[in-house]
């Protein structure tokens, strides 16, 4: 059903188990699995700006190659972009023609130890990128995060 599936990480220990669901779901779809990280808007110059995408891309290659390896998957483009991280994840899904986003619900670890289950329902980069991509999203919750599930 999905051929391309794009996987948005913050590069939390958080996104370590988005990043399984979005590797299953590629694996299970015979998909390409495009990886997405966003530094945002850089206030630098062009060379450091560049460099800064460079080390950034290196630690999601650091990040998620290796795993990917392990379980015998080698489909998968890796993508840093500097700029306004909705625009950019919503331009690449839209030329790259992606299926499916595979996001979790916001940046930070949701219910932390002694945190309030209280807080906002997404992120805010998530909530805007539900609105500007041009495929379907899914939203990955915090309750199908070993240890964070409740009830």
């Amino acid at each position: 059903m999905y051929k391309k599936i794009l996987f948005g990480t913050c590069l939390t220990e958080y996104c370590n188990h988005i990043f399984n669901f979005a590797l299953n779901l590629a694996k299970e779809n015979d998909a390409k699995l495009w990886i997405y990280y966003g530094i945002g808007r850089l206030n630098l110059d062009e060379a450091k700006a560049e460099q800064a995408v460079k080390e950034a891309e290196s630690n999601v290659a650091k990040a998620y190659v290796k795993k990917m390896k392990d379980r015998g998957f080698d489909n998968y483009v890796i993508n840093v972009s500097e700029g306004d991280v909705v625009s950019e994840v919503s331009k690449l899904a839209r030329n790259a023609a992606v299926d499916l986003m595979v996001m979790g619900t916001s940046t930070n670890t949701p219910l932390a130890l002694g945190g309030s289950p209280n807080v906002g329902s997404l992120g805010p980069i998530i909530a805007d990128a539900v609105l500007w991509a041009p495929c379907p999203v899914m939203i990955i919750p915090p309750s199908l995060i070993p240890g964070l599930a409740r009830g």
